[in-house]
């Protein structure tokens, strides 16, 4: 073999290694983004499962809420109407006393001014 075969055969020997590092990276390139890709899928589900347990669990906490209002709305409504009674019944007492005390001043003036 002569120089410029030996030559050629080198310059294809460095086009073929080229070549096989060159499909080496791209391999390597695709396998990175298959691997990204995982990740954003794997992390979008994280994320996605997260969501929807808060939103579960502020659907709870709210109807909790919604309910422990009512109860108080109930408990206050109840305390209010006893409160209500209790007051009619002071008022209705304190008219017997008044009515009272007013028919004594009405005596005791029959009295003087006979």
């Amino acid at each position: 073999m002569n120089e410029t075969h030996m030559a050629e055969i080198l310059d294809l020997q460095r086009q073929k290694l080229a070549i096989q590092h060159a499909a080496t990276e791209v391999v390597m390139d695709d396998k990175i983004r298959s691997s990204e890709k995982r990740i954003v899928t794997a992390v979008t589900g994280a994320i996605t499962n997260a969501v929807l347990e808060l939103k579960s669990e502020l659907r709870d906490l709210r109807a909790e809420l919604k309910h422990d209002i009512a109860s108080v709305r109930t408990e206050l409504k109840s305390d209010i109407a006893s409160v209500r009674d209790e007051l009619k019944g002071d008022i209705a007492d304190v008219r017997t006393e008044l009515k009272t005390d007013i028919a004594s001043l009405e005596r005791k003036l029959d009295c003087h001014a006979h």
